[in-house]
């Protein structure tokens, strides 16, 4: 695995994630040949069964180098929920494939008339004997179209309040009735996907958890996700690395510039904050002193951070990045960098939504009115039909 040189945006890394799926399986399998794969997962299912400290010590070693990152989400997110809800048959069944490289994984969660209103979902699973029929659309999934298998969320009880009623199931990419659809976006990548289930049957052997209890499998799942956002330096730095934007500014002419050294200076700030907040936020994890909703802290620094340092990105860029022609690599990170600014505002739970688990969760202030809360979900009114 050599080393490379870090992508400049969250435009590059997100190109270097998806440019290879056969990559990014070679680079996993090579690391499970390593003894490196799955540091802190259980040896009964093929990992090391070693700490977290093992962990960061191998991140900070691997800085640098070539890594699988398509398998992110996989092992950020969606590993990690399958060890703390799926059967035994499951985890053994799976966990060992996504070590290798034979499996990667993908959430199905969002949908088009959901927005950030997880429990509202629509996509229903009907039971049919020993298998379940899932009817619906998801949307915002990284990588659907590379995927193997993914966590989906859908409605199996229309009679009970929302959050009681969702089944969490694992749902093979290549099932028959489940369409993939790439969505483009304006800076031409096309990472995010739409997913069509039209009767997709699914084992019953494939719920993870219990049936109408989805909603616990599903908070699992973003806690996870939280965490895993709100850590990963390449996204919380996807305006630029502080570095980076230093040597922009030199390269531009700008290094003795008041107002683009403050800039700079903000940068800097922020990343040390960050590394600071991390820290905190991880020891109480572990000590018990701090709940699992304090992953909304590090979600939500980042996604405001990222914001920020694409705009100081893109000022230091100038024109460059407006109408880039390709043959400057650097601005045009950040001209793309910028059209993304929002993703990690938006991706993995809102700003909006985070500021809401931090207020109600870790502050104890009052919860916003929810007037469907304890509806049964049949009459609560949706943007389509029900059944």
């Amino acid at each position: 695995m050599p080393r490379q040189g870090a992508p400049r945006s969250f435009t590059g890394m997100l190109a270097r994630m998806f440019s290879s799926d056969e990559r990014a399986r070679e680079l996993r399998r090579r690391l499970a040949d390593g003894g490196f794969a799955g540091i802190t997962i259980p040896t009964d299912y093929g990992g090391q069964g070693l700490t977290a400290a093992h962990q960061q010590a191998f991140d900070e070693e691997a800085a640098g180098y070539e890594m699988p990152g398509l398998f992110a989400v996989t092992f950020g997110i969606l590993c990690p929920t399958l060890l703390d809800c799926g059967t035994e048959a499951q985890k053994r069944r799976h966990i060992p494939a996504m070590l290798r490289g034979d499996e990667l994984w993908v959430q199905l969660l969002s949908e088009p008339t959901g927005g950030s209103d997880l429990a509202g979902s629509i996509t229903r699973a009907t039971r049919d004997g020993d298998s379940w029929v899932l009817n619906g659309s998801k949307v915002w999934s990284t990588g659907a179209d590379l995927a193997d298998y993914s966590l989906c969320l859908a409605r199996t009880n229309w009679d009970v309040p929302k959050h009681r009623g969702l089944t969490m199931f694992i749902v093979p990419m290549d099932a028959p009735g489940l369409t993939i659809d790439p969505i483009r976006l304006a800076t031409g990548s096309a990472e995010f996907c739409q997913e069509f289930l039209d009767d997709v049957v699914v084992p019953h052997d494939n719920v993870v958890g219990e049936p109408d209890d989805g909603w616990t499998v599903a908070t699992r799942l973003l806690f996870h996700e939280r965490n895993h956002g709100g850590t990963a330096s390449n996204m919380s730095t996807a305006g630029g690395r502080v570095s980076e934007l230093v040597h922009l500014a030199r390269d531009r002419g700008l290094a003795a510039n008041t107002h683009i050294r403050q800039l700079v200076a903000e940068a800097y700030i922020e990343s040390v904050v960050h590394s600071h907040l991390v820290d905190r936020v991880m020891t109480g994890f572990r000590t018990g002193a701090l709940p699992g909703p304090a992953g909304g802290l590090l979600k939500l620094f980042a996604g405001v951070t990222t914001c920020r340092r694409a705009d100081i990105g893109m000022e230091l860029a100038g024109t460059t990045a407006v109408a880039a022609d390709g043959a400057n690599a650097e601005t045009v990170d950040r001209g793309e960098g910028y059209l993304l600014r929002q993703v990690l505002a938006i991706a993995g739970g809102s700003n909006e939504m985070q500021r809401n688990v931090i207020s109600e969760r870790l502050l104890g202030l009052p919860r916003e009115p929810a007037p469907d809360r304890d509806v049964p979900f049949s009459e609560v009114r949706v943007n389509q039909p029900k059944r």
